[in-house]
């Protein structure tokens, strides 16, 4: 059920993964009491609602549905993770300064902690991109210069051509004529 609904999705077909994960996939978990999977099910949930605009029903679930189970399980990653979405969300509402008090103060710290570098430099991107949206450009640049040297250490190519190019924008947005 779930990979047939991961594939609509990813087809677009939002409705039908929709369906099969709230009618046939959410059940399941539910009479199972296999609470991790119902919170990653709603999770997918709240995707496709946001994929569709729909941007108050995703933060509803990701807050009062989806979260809750992660930090009774005590599965921080999940939580930070989580976060972050509504972190998206609040940032596609054009609410940047929640979004990035999410970011600072609950999503990056985790990933620190964790030692995650990946998730950092995509966490230190996503402050970059809310930080650049405010137009506080140089602290932006800051940032785009702290996520770039993790990409290349971890040779992640794709990411560290992307960084770079964040970095070129930033540097044309600070020196465009006012």
């Amino acid at each position: 059920m779930s990979k047939i609904a991961d594939v609509l999705q990813a087809r677009g077909q939002l409705d039908e993964a929709l369906t099969i994960r709230r009618e046939e996939e959410l059940p399941v978990y539910e009479r199972l009491g296999d609470v991790r999977r119902k919170a990653i099910t709603l999770g997918k949930i709240a995707d496709v609602h946001q994929a569709r605009g729909q941007l108050d029903e995703a933060l509803t679930i990701r807050r009062e549905e989806e979260l809750p189970v992660y930090e009774r399980l005590g599965d921080v990653q999940a939580k930070a993770v989580t976060m972050g979405q509504i972190a998206d969300v609040h940032q596609a509402r054009g609410q940047l300064d929640e979004a990035l008090t999410i970011r600072r103060e609950e999503e990056l710290p985790v990933y620190e902690r964790l030692g995650d570098v990946r998730a950092k430099a995509i966490t230190l991107g996503k402050i970059a991109d809310v930080l650049q949206a405010r137009g506080q450009l140089d602290e932006a640049l800051r940032m785009r210069r702290d996520e770039v040297p993790i990409y290349e250490a971890l040779g992640d190519q794709r990411s560290l051509l992307v960084g770079r190019t964040q970095i070129a924008v930033n540097l044309v947005a600070m020196h465009k004529p006012e």
